[in-house]
């Protein structure tokens, strides 16, 4: 990590530049790989030191001459690449998505790109022509020609291939500088050298290498065992050391490419582990860098596509959530307000004026239909455009030619997402500014009663949880509704029965004061010098039926005033209920005369008995002196004929 920091510092201080000074450590660095070819090249020629050194000189002056064209030519791949990164720390950089995919890709293929071309350079302008040359000059002979050639190639290989490692790690603060955020542009950018084909090239060079260096290794000491007087015991252990010297060089050298192959997979498998974790505990907003440019790279940029998915499907079930609660509550809130209410006239203008309150749209009214089912009025509606509506006594038909009518009629709510493509709709002068609108039934049971409609400035504003959470906010201000006027049918037949029972009592105890006097009277009439007198009406049924007068020569407490109150509440109802028992015994008494006439004049068998029992019963029921019955048909049938 420190070492990437330093890096990173290095990058911000030298932007382009940077792709050309790690490539030239990074030619330094590799020379290592050439130790092998080395090795080989001095233990299977056998040249002299003249001979070796002039080789080495003219192999040192090629070497440095195709680094600087290397240099040369890493400078032109990578163009656009060192043109974002001058810019980015210029500050002057523009985000030109040509200009991203460019120098993404640029510096995405920079590595196999660079480290083959040094392999080609290196294979054609000093191995080739060097083995020619000291072929044809005579230095050396056939064999030890193609042993030079055999340790050049071996040399090549492993340099161009630590060359390949070593920038892929270097280059990864420019390649995180350079990735561009459009992930569809660093798909298409990512051109680094896929794993298998690394890895194969790894293990071919090292076996290729290893087989070459043992194999020209074994024939080199072969053929000197062969040669007349040689050392046999002096050639075994010189090929017993060679053999082991290489072994341990390609074991070395693949240990190393191994690690190198090893962590450019499992650094970024330990970074989305803990990206992973931190993800599992909630927190979505961790991205893992692009730390590698095949299918790791791709693997790394699909992950942290999936976890981009995630934290907007998480951002936006939580706003779903919050939006929903939100709606909850104010259709509680609503609840709550209007549940207090029996008023409908008070209950519709609270609720309109939540609607708009609450669910923050532009404008709100409830209409209900006439006592001839065929209009909708508007009983209220939010803002000056209600004002002016409800004075001008706004309704509308109950047909298809608007959305409350259509609402009303077909009893289920009318959506228009877009008011300009709704051609069921009646446009409202006084309403410029709607772009949507919803129109909703208000049913109690199989009754309508009006609709509820709600409009907003926004386009499509009603989803499928808005329209379901209205349409229950309008069951229940259709329910509030009904139980207001419920209410307000049964207060009016109570003030009626109790106006019919005042006026019955008072009737019925005006008769009976009438033809009886009711008043009674205790103790002496005196006029006292300091008499107090108190009067207590008695109400039956908030209606006065008498009063109740005291007088004495002491102030009345509060008390005796409240007992004396007491008993005359008591006293009216005992006076009602013997009110109505005499009242019960007299009309008990009629029907008990009634059934005895009727008894009496049933059993008369003939016309003049039951003309005679029926006036004589009649008049000494009613004790008068005379009675008369009559049956006048002649009468009747004139009336009849009128």
């Amino acid at each position: 990590m420190s070492n990437r920091f330093s890096l990173s510092r290095l990058l911000d201080a030298t932007g382009g530049y940077y792709i050309i000074i790690v490539t030239a450590v990074t030619q330094f660095l590799s020379l290592p790989g050439a130790i092998l070819g080395v090795l080989l090249l001095s233990w299977t020629t056998e040249l002299s030191l003249l001979s070796l050194g002039d080789i080495f000189k003219v192999v040192l002056f090629g070497f440095v001459s195709i680094n600087l064209l290397l240099l040369v030519a890493a400078w032109f791949i990578s163009a656009s690449s060192r043109k974002v990164l001058n810019g980015k720390k210029a500050g002057t950089i523009t985000f030109d998505p040509a200009d991203q995919l460019a120098s993404w890709k640029q510096i995405t293929s920079f590595p196999w790109r660079y480290s083959g071309l040094m392999g080609i350079a290196v294979f054609l302008l000093a191995i080739l022509p060097i083995t020619a040359y000291v072929y044809f000059s005579g230095t050396v002979n056939l064999d030890q020609a193609i042993f030079l050639l055999m340790s050049f190639w071996i040399s090549v290989s492993t340099i161009a291939l630590l060359a390949n490692l070593i920038l892929g790690r270097v280059l990864q603060p420019v390649q995180i500088s350079l990735m561009p955020t459009d992930t569809e542009i660093q798909q298409k950018g990512l051109a680094g050298t896929p794993i298998l084909p690394k890895i194969l090239s790894a293990f071919f060079t090292l076996i290729i290498a290893a087989i070459m260096s043992l194999g020209a290794i074994g024939y080199h000491h072969i053929t000197k065992a062969i040669i007349a007087g040689a050392d046999l015991q002096q050639v075994l252990r010189d090929f017993q050391f060679q053999s082991i010297a290489i072994s341990l060089l390609v074991l070395i050298t693949g240990v190393g490419f191994t690690y190198f192959f090893a962590t450019s997979i499992s650094d970024p498998a330990r970074m989305l582990i803990e990206i992973s974790k931190k993800a599992e505990q909630g927190d979505f907003s961790k991205r893992a860098q692009i730390v590698a440019t095949d299918e790791v790279g791709r693997m790394i940029l699909f992950f942290n596509q999936m976890l981009s998915g995630v934290e907007v499907l998480n951002r936006t079930l939580e706003q779903q959530v919050s939006v929903r609660t939100a709606q909850l509550s104010a259709v509680n809130e609503v609840g709550r307000s209007i549940s207090a209410i029996l008023d409908p006239d008070v209950l519709i203008n609270k609720v309109v004026n939540l609607i708009t309150d609450q669910f923050g749209h532009y404008y709100a009214a409830i209409f209900l239909l006439d006592g001839s089912g065929r209009w909708a009025e508007l009983k209220s509606a939010t803002g000056e455009a209600g004002r002016v509506l409800r004075e001008s006594r706004h309704r509308l038909a109950v047909d298809s030619k608007s959305m409350v009518g259509s609402a009303i009629g077909q009893k289920q709510a009318r959506i228009a997402l877009d008011v300009g493509l709704e051609p069921v709709r009646f446009n409202n002068p006084l309403l410029p500014y709607t772009r949507s609108e919803i129109a909703l039934p208000l049913i109690v049971g199989n009754r309508i009663l009006g609709a509820l409609d709600v409009q907003s400035t926004n386009e499509a504003a009603f989803g499928q949880e808005d329209i379901q959470t209205l349409q229950n906010m309008a069951n229940q201000v259709a329910i509030t509704l009904e139980n207001a006027r419920l209410f307000q049918e049964t207060n009016q037949r109570i003030r009626e029965l109790q106006t019919a029972q005042r006026q019955y009592i008072r009737e019925a105890w005006t008769s009976l004061s009438a033809s009886h006097p009711l008043e009674y009277s205790v103790g002496d009439d005196l006029q006292l010098e300091t008499e107090t007198v108190i009067s207590v009406p008695i109400v039956l049924r908030d209606e006065t039926i008498g009063q109740i007068n005291l007088a004495g020569e002491q102030e009345w407490s509060p008390e005796e005033h409240a007992w004396v109150e007491s008993v005359a509440t008591q006293a009216a109802i005992a006076l009602e209920n013997a009110r109505l028992m005499e009242e019960s015994r007299r009309q008990a008494a009629v029907d008990r005369t009634v059934a005895e006439i009727t008894t009496r004049v049933w059993s008369a068998n003939s016309i003049d008995g039951i003309l005679q029992t029926a006036v004589k019963e009649i008049g000494r029921a009613l004790n008068v002196p005379e009675a008369t019955i009559q049956l006048d048909l002649d009468a009747q049938g004139a009336a009849n004929d009128e």
